[in-house]
């Protein structure tokens, strides 16, 4: 935030510091470990080219990034390739899970292990890759699984606008569930 660049640890490291709220964390190697933007933060998470994957042990966290209430994400791929990617390798999580408010400019969202091999059988690892409670807009990216079970994207109570992005699954892509509101505007 104050134009300066800082090096951290670890990416929770780096979003819990001072220097983050209203900043960019940009990762440097690919990552395993499991983020949470607080509920006071407003932070810009750029994979740079790299993988984000979530940590065998994601605590209370639901998502390889999870966004609580009251924060604020927006996440980009400033790599020329554009190969940065979110990735959830674990049963019942997904790689982006928001209950404050997200901006998915540029990246890829995924889950590599997906498992399930049919709409009644989870094959052990199955879920939604994105799962709005709160207020997200796509204005790029991509979101994308195999998933024979589970939705690509679930908007659960939240407020979700598609503007532009790729969405792809081998079942549901996206899920308006109870109380969403959902605005498609391209993608």
């Amino acid at each position: 935030a104050d134009g300066r660049t800082y090096s951290f640890s670890s990416v929770m490291d780096a979003v819990n510091s001072e220097h983050s709220n209203n900043g960019t964390v940009q990762l440097t190697q690919s990552v395993t470990e499991s983020v949470t933007i607080p509920a006071d933060k407003t932070v810009t998470l750029d994979l740079a080219g790299h993988t984000l994957t979530n940590a065998d042990d994601l605590g209370s966290a639901q998502g390889t990034v999870t966004v609580e209430k009251g924060g604020a994400l927006t996440l980009t791929d400033s790599s020329e390739a554009g190969t940065g990617t979110v990735d959830s390798t674990k049963h019942g999580t997904g790689a982006l899970v928001n209950y404050g408010t997200v901006t998915v400019e540029s990246g890829t969202l995924t889950r590599s292990k997906e498992a399930s091999k049919s709409p009644t059988d989870n094959g052990g690892n199955s879920w939604y890759v994105v799962d709005n409670q709160g207020t997200m807009t796509f204005d790029g990216g991509k979101v994308i699984n195999d998933s024979k079970l589970s939705s690509l994207i679930r908007n659960l109570n939240g407020t979700l606008t598609i503007n532009a992005g790729t969405f792809e699954n081998d079942f549901i892509a996206l899920k308006n569930d109870d109380g969403g509101t959902l605005n498609v505007a391209g993608g």
